[in-house]
């Protein structure tokens, strides 16, 4: 069975992007949008 990860995304005033899934307990953070994307896989591994 596959599982459906929803993450909603913010921009921060400094310019970075935080994430949180509305899923599972899973939050991370990026100063890009790649790092941010690189994050969210990092931490959906992790979990």
């Amino acid at each position: 069975m596959v599982n459906t990860l929803v993450f909603e995304v913010s921009q921060e005033e400094d310019g970075g992007f935080v994430t949180e899934c509305l899923t599972e307990d899973i939050f991370t953070q990026g100063d890009s949008w790649e790092e941010l994307k690189a994050n969210i896989r990092e931490a959906v591994k992790a979990f």
